[in-house]
């Protein structure tokens, strides 16, 4: 009998559970692993009891499913009678945290359509109700008979939650089953929020044949993971589908959270997925990531910080034996400097410098070394020079050149030298190898020690080593000859003698030589003659009787140093008449004859001689006057060279090497570029000189694509160095006409440029050392003036400084015209105005004079330690104010008497100016005994009109003191009448005068011009006043 023909509800039943029985249910969808089961009927093997209401209505069935595994299942069919109210309640279902609960039911139901006779009773749905309940409430039933009217207990429907109305996409027909079809439906409907501990699910039957094949219950959590080296927890999803529950993870073993920022946290989603990681864990020091774990580092690798992901391998000189480890210790004698990363190598101090030499030059030592040759691994060696004095019986004098710890003397004991010896650039942290002991004790001995330092010398075990010498100082340059005396005057002769002059620490050990200097009263400058000799006594023979002669003396030490000390002050002695020669009387007619004629033959080969000498541009180094010749009774008449300007030349290119040796290219090396100059860039090379040798040079060389003037412009400077020699001015070594670059090479300077090296030592440089810088730079300026060579642009940037603090002028090669253009020219404030002199601003007009007056600003800048003259005064005032009178007042510390030559060599009218004779005399004497100058007087500077024309008194302000009220500056300029107007328009301090303009003079009604122009002047000089002393933190 075929189910479609099943006249009953039991025989519809039979056809269900044969439906059932064919049915294969495929694999079912077990519980994943985000999804927590609470109830799956299919996992239950025996009865469910559930409870069904009325009991005719739902039928638990047992059956087997495709894996002959048996499951329980229920089923309802009846069709036949109107009006179903069938139930069926599962048991209580903890929920267990669960908020989102999803229902999964498996079902078939039988098409309607294919029942005969059930149109009107027949459904094609059932319902899906929930209740909650804090615990299992029995199955307890009410109700009358299967209408279900009157539901009681658990059952009642009125407790009742309506989920959803289920009904099947797909049924089945009385041929699906002949023809063996399975056609299961799927449906998941969700539940919550819920707030009690369980709940039971409940179906309604209204009239349709429906088998319920399996219920699952579960909810949805994130579960517990690894991310980021954090673990998370299994986290329960919340019931709202768009919320996140946000976690916050532990970091696993041996890792740690990032400092100052919040643990690791992730956002777990309804769905059941981590969503959005913030933040990470890193493995701790001396672990490493692998994993989402963390692993040791092995021997020989180390990690410091939880930063690095990954240990790494021990640096050079250092080992890890254990696991874990957070540092790499050093082997021995190796060190690690407390500023050095553990990442770096370890290392140890450097060996000891090589190659020390000296040169003592009276109280200066000059020392000069080579790198160690083991610089211990590291890149931050210095240098450190220690100073001791010693007794005579301790070291000997000499070269000494050794390593220890000690002086390496057996006599007594040495002290260090003290603060009265002064290092430049410095004592301790050089990285220049090369330093200038100063104001070293005469006659005294010393032990220098230059030790070697870097970044680890002393933290090991490693002691610090050192190259030392050992000098001893002679003669001291303010250790001048007593007074001499003439012993015994004769026609021919001249006996002198003098006390030998004393020296601390060495009685009767002075080993001192003396020179002796004499001539005819004044013939100094055409002839002189000079003896030496060791006794303090001497007879000058050969001389003219009846003659007045003037003999100086210096004392000389020869086998220390080739320098002596300075003359003493002069003595006049006239020979006596000659026996016979007072009756002897000449024609005077005859002897102007003789005269005349000598004079004339004299001028015409002089003037000869001058023409072929101007035509072929020729003298060489070795046709003047050297040095002068030390003669022993013989007179000397130097011949004087004359300054030849290269436009006088035809060929300059052949004159050129005249005066200037030529180099081969292959023998200058440039080292590295120190500076740029206006026609290419300045270098420090070195010279390879005939057999080896290298000498330190400065290599200036000319920019590819010169133009043929340009080339000219750069060679007049070989042109002018290679006409001088003095040793106070830059020597040319030669230059490379011929090679691919053509090069200046001239003697290195180490010390740079003047106005950067006071700078650079600015406050370290006593004023007597400052003084000491003076009387060099004026010796070669005398020389330059004697050679009829006029600068044109002296300044402090135009003298170099040599290692040993020798000055050097430089800044030759520019014409009349090239310093005439650029004194109207500023560039980055250093305007040659500032050191131009009145008339070559006013007239173009460049003389030794005008060289004179640049070289009282060079002073200027000497005492203010490489200061801008006029401060920041723009050129336009600079001039203006010099005509009006005002010139720079003294710096911090000068010494008046030099202030005092400043002011001379800035007198406006040139003839009134020193000559540079003058000049170097008086800076040599100050420089043996400079001046102490006073420590709390502000002096004020002279500013006086020239051109000035007033009636009335016009003070003189330099003898004034500086003011200290606008009153007291009033009545200085004589014009106290004008106190009530200043004070009515509020001009009640001097800064604010000093800003006053001429506007502001009308304004007050000050109207006569006499006035007006005193004011404004005052004013020019206040204003220069006020900057200078805010310069120097001086309130006015």
């Amino acid at each position: 009998m075929e189910i479609g023909a099943c006249p009953s509800p039991q025989r519809l039943l039979a056809c269900l559970r044969l439906l059932f029985l064919l049915l294969f249910l495929g694999p079912s969808r077990p519980g994943t692993a985000e999804e927590v089961v609470l109830l799956d009927s299919k996992e239950s093997q025996a009865e469910l009891g559930w409870t069904a209401l009325p009991s005719n209505g739902w039928e638990e069935i047992s059956g087997v499913d495709e894996n002959d595994r048996p499951i329980r299942t229920y089923q309802v069919c009846n069709v036949l009678e109107p009006n179903q109210n069938n139930w069926l309640q599962t048991g209580w279902i903890g929920r267990r945290g669960g908020q989102r609960i999803f229902i999964e039911l498996k079902f078939t139901l039988r098409d309607c359509s294919s029942i005969p006779g059930v149109a009107g009773s027949c459904k094609e749905t059932f319902n899906l109700y929930y209740t909650e309940a804090e615990a299992e409430a029995g199955a307890g039933v009410e109700g009358e008979g299967n209408g279900g009217a009157g539901l009681g207990g658990s059952l009642s429907e009125s407790r009742q939650r309506k989920v959803a109305t289920i009904a099947a996409d797909e049924s089945f027909t009385q041929g699906d089953l002949g023809e063996r079809k399975m056609k299961l439906n799927v449906e998941v409907r969700e539940i919550g929020p819920l707030s009690r501990d369980g709940f039971h699910l409940a179906f309604q039957d209204v009239g349709a044949c429906v088998a319920l094949v399996s219920v699952r219950v579960y909810y949805k959590q994130c579960l517990a993971t690894v991310q980021n080296l954090a673990a998370f927890p299994d986290t329960v999803a919340e019931a709202a589908f768009s919320s996140l529950v946000e976690v916050t993870g532990t970091c696993v073993a041996h890792s740690e959270g990032e400092p100052g920022r919040p643990p690791p946290r992730m956002h777990c989603s309804a769905d059941g997925e981590w969503l959005v990681p913030v933040g990470r864990c890193s493995c701790s020091a001396g672990f490493q990531e692998r994993e989402e774990s963390c692993e040791a580092c092995p021997p020989g690798f180390y990690k410091v910080s939880p930063r690095r992901p990954l240990c790494s391998p021990c640096p050079e000189h250092s080992s890890a034996l254990a696991n874990a480890s957070t540092l790499c210790v050093c082997q021995d004698s190796y060190s690690r400097s407390p500023a050095d990363p553990p990442s770096a190598s370890c290392t140890r101090p450097p060996s000891a410098p090589r190659d020390l030499v000296y040169r003592l030059s009276r109280s200066t030592l000059l020392l000069r070394w080579s790198p160690p040759e083991d610089s211990g691994g590291r890149s931050d060696v210095t240098y450190t020079v220690l100073c001791q004095r010693c007794p005579e019986d301790g070291p000997g004098a000499g070269q000494g050149q050794g390593f220890g710890q000690g002086p390496g003397g057996s006599g007594g004991a040495c002290e260090s030298c003290g603060p009265s010896v002064s290092f430049v650039p410095r004592q301790t942290g050089l990285r220049e190898r090369t330093v200038t002991l100063l104001n070293l004790l005469p006659h005294s001995h010393y032990t220098v020690r230059v030790a070697a330092l870097n970044g680890v010398s002393g933290l090991g075990a490693v002691g610090t080593t050192y190259a030392q010498v050992t000098v001893s100082t002679g003669l001291a340059v303010s250790s001048g000859v007593p007074e001499i005396h003439p012993d015994r005057v004769e026609p021919k002769s001249v006996s002198l003698s003098w006390e030998e002059p004393g020296f601390p620490g060495a009685p009767g050990t002075n080993n001192t030589e003396y020179e002796i200097q004499y001539f005819e009263k004044g013939q100094r400058e055409q002839t002189y003659a000079t003896v030496r000799t060791g006794a303090p006594a001497v007879t000058v023979n050969n001389l003219k009787p009846a003659t007045l002669y003037v003999f100086q003396i210096r004392a000389a030490s020869p086998s220390l140093s080739p320098e002596v000390g300075n003359f003493t002050p002069s003595i006049e002695v006239e020979t006596l008449v000659e026996a016979g020669s007072r009756a002897r009387k000449q024609n005077p007619v005859v002897v102007a004859v003789i005269v005349a004629v000598a004079a004339l033959l004299i001028l015409g080969f002089g003037l000869s001689s001058l023409a072929i000498w101007k035509r072929q541009c020729g003298y060489g180094k070795g046709l003047g006057d050297g040095n002068d010749e030390e003669l022993y009774f013989h007179f000397k008449v130097p011949t004087r060279r004359t300054y030849i300007d290269l436009e006088n030349c035809a060929d300059p290119m052949q004159a050129l090497h005249l005066f200037a040796k030529e180099l081969d290219s292959s023998s200058v090396s440039v080292h590295s570029i120190i500076g740029t100059g206006q026609f290419g860039d300045l270098c420090s090379g070195c010279l390879r000189l005939p057999g080896g040798r290298e000498l330190l040079v400065a290599v200036h060389t000319l920019r590819d694509g010169a133009s043929e003037k340009q080339k000219l412009r750069f060679l007049a400077a070989a042109w002018a160095l290679g006409q001088f020699d003095h040793s106070n001015i830059v020597r040319l070594e030669g230059v490379v006409t011929r090679g691919l670059t053509m090069m200046i090479v001239t003697e290195y300077m180490g010390n740079g440029a003047l106005d950067d090296f006071l700078r650079r030592y600015d406050g370290q440089l006593t004023v007597s050392q400052l003084l000491g810088l003076l009387p060099g730079v004026a010796s070669g300026m005398r020389y330059l003036s004697e050679m009829g060579y006029v600068h044109r642009g002296l300044a402090a940037r135009h003298v170099l400084v040599s290692s040993s603090l020798d000055c050097k002028i430089s800044g030759f090669g520019q014409g009349p015209q090239d310093q005439a253009e650029a004194v109207y020219t500023t560039l980055s404030g250093r305007s040659p105005v500032l050191w131009a002199a009145p008339e070559t601003v006013q007239l173009g007009q460049f003389t030794s004079s005008s060289d004179v007056w640049s070289f009282g600003i060079l002073m200027w800048e000497v005492m203010a330690f490489g200061e801008r003259p006029y401060w920041d005064m723009s050129s336009q005032d600079v001039i203006k104010a010099i005509e009006d009178g005002f010139r720079l007042p003294a710096p911090r510390s000068c010494p008046s008497s030099l202030h005092q030559l400043m002011l001379h060599c800035w007198r406006k009218d040139p003839r009134e100016r020193p000559r540079f004779t003058q000049i170097h005399n008086i800076l040599c004497k100050m420089a043996e005994a400079p001046e102490t100058p006073p420590s709390a007087t502000l002096t004020c500077p002279r500013y006086v009109p020239d051109n000035l024309t007033c009636p009335r008194y016009v003070p003189d302000i330099l003898t004034l003191t500086c003011p200290s009220s606008v009153d007291e500056w009033l009545e200085a300029l004589n014009l106290d009448q004008y106190k009530d107007r200043f004070a009515a328009a509020g001009y009640d301090c001097l800064e604010a005068v000093a800003m006053m303009n001429l506007d502001d003079l009308f304004s007050l009604g000050i109207f006569p011009r006499a006035h007006r122009d005193i004011l404004l002047s005052g004013i020019r000089m206040l204003r220069a006043r006020v900057i200078e002393l805010q310069g120097q933190g001086v309130q006015v």
